[in-house]
């Protein structure tokens, strides 16, 4: 390739890999890193007033089954409840109205004795696709409960 006068013309990869501009590259991604650090470590302040803010707000996903689903989050006042919950399977389904309940507040009232009320009417398929959502969402559910029973002798086989 040439131009007008005859000058062999650098074609755009070359310029591109060329020194300076590999110089230039890595200063921009140098300045790039330096950003995202300083926005990682702001982002890790404890801010209780926002803290707050935020669990005041009703958030919305649009989930792949569900569709638009709203919901609040679980507050330290919503722990009070589960904690009288007297079995995993009604913590589970205390969360989940509690969180369903702050969006939706039209929905019947439960309270942690008659939560049984609520899964026994609610549908299989969207509460199979809520608990699902519930392991990927911040929720105050422990993974492993303290509450249940331990085994204490092995099934018969």
């Amino acid at each position: 390739m040439s131009d007008k006068n005859g000058a062999a013309k650098k074609s755009p990869s070359h310029v591109i890999d060329s020194p300076e501009n590999q110089v230039r590259i890595a200063k921009f991604k140098e300045r790039a890193d330096a950003e995202e650090r300083k926005i990682a470590e702001t982002s890790r302040i404890f801010d209780p007033v926002a803290l707050i803010q935020r669990a005041g707000q009703i958030h919305e996903i649009n989930h792949p089954d569900l569709g638009l689903l709203r919901f609040g989050e679980l507050t330290l006042a919503d722990s009070i409840l589960l904690r009288k919950c007297k079995t995993d399977e009604d913590k589970t389904a205390m969360s989940i109205y509690l969180m369903l309940k702050k969006a939706y507040p039209n929905m019947p009232d439960y309270t942690p004795e008659t939560i049984h009320g609520f899964y026994e009417v609610f549908p299989l398929i969207e509460g199979a696709a809520l608990l699902k959502l519930m392991q990927v969402e911040p929720s105050f559910l422990p993974q492993n409960s303290t509450n249940g029973s331990t085994v204490t002798t092995q099934p018969k086989t």
